[in-house]
């Protein structure tokens, strides 16, 4: 898949065309309803993350050379692109794609079924068997990737869209926390273990100086470092919407209170 050095481009035309066909349809949206330049800026750089992880230098260091670049790769597709996506739609695309998706995808967006497929599909994923054998053969790690997007999409919804649930901000509070905790032993069993769990990458040619172990441990590092900043940054949005929520009641209630006797 690479070049003569670690920096050379790999072109992934799968997510190419899926990018192209995203912006169409987008644009396409975006035009009949005026859009907000904001929406547009946020599903922009959705789209900039995910395509441009996987037809970059990237893609050659992640697969012929260093785990941490691939699981660099793996939030950048699962935790920063969706919820960019997810807000780029104005309320309006978000009911129509609700719509469209009927039954199946109401169901899949609630969050007492959204975490644990994000959760299964997270942990599944990143099962040594599955992650070597997905790095020797393209089209699994196309899959894999597939899958990412699939399952980041899957449990950013419920967090920023009201369609097709409209789920209370304490209800979005906890299933932020409990994906954070429920995510985050497996960036921290990479930072600890000390010996490499993925075979494939005590094959690769070696860069940086890292070791396939000490690779392996930044890798971790990384990913708990981003998931705590991703994680933590959506709870505090929401503590705040959560407070001014509880502001607007108490104000309403006072408002409603007759005048005390002068």
């Amino acid at each position: 898949m690479s070049g003569s050095s670690p920096y050379a481009f790999t072109f992934e035309p799968l997510f190419l065309a899926l990018a192209a066909v995203a912006l169409v349809l987008y644009a396409r949206a975006a035009r009949a309803e005026r859009a907000p330049r904001r929406n547009v800026a946020a599903f922009l750089a959705g789209i900039v993350l995910v395509a441009g992880s996987l037809n970059s230098p990237l893609e050659t260091l992640a697969v012929d050379h260093l785990l941490l670049i691939h699981l660099l790769q793996n939030v950048m597709i699962a935790d920063w692109g969706p919820p960019l996506l997810i807000l780029g739609l104005t309320p309006a695309m978000r009911a129509a794609l609700a719509r469209r998706g009927g039954r199946p995808f109401a169901l899949l967006t609630r969050p007492k079924v959204a975490l644990p497929v994000w959760l299964g599909g997270w942990y599944g994923i990143h099962l040594a068997f599955f992650y070597d054998f997905a790095l020797e053969h393209h089209w699994a790690l196309n899959l894999e990737h597939v899958l990412l997007i699939g399952i980041g999409l899957v449990f950013w919804w419920p967090v920023f869209s009201d369609e097709p649930h409209s789920v209370s901000t304490p209800v979005r509070l906890g299933y932020l926390g409990a994906g954070f905790v429920g995510s985050v032993f497996l960036g921290l069993a990479l930072t600890f273990s000390p010996t490499a769990v993925y075979d494939h990458y005590t094959g690769v040619e070696r860069i940086w100086g890292l070791s396939a172990v000490e690779d392996q441990n930044y890798g971790g590092i990384l990913m708990s470092t981003e998931q705590a900043f991703v994680f933590l940054s959506a709870i505090t949005y929401f503590l705040v919407r959560l407070f001014r929520e509880e502001e607007a009641k108490e104000a309403a209630l006072r408002s409603g209170e007759p005048d005390p006797p002068s």
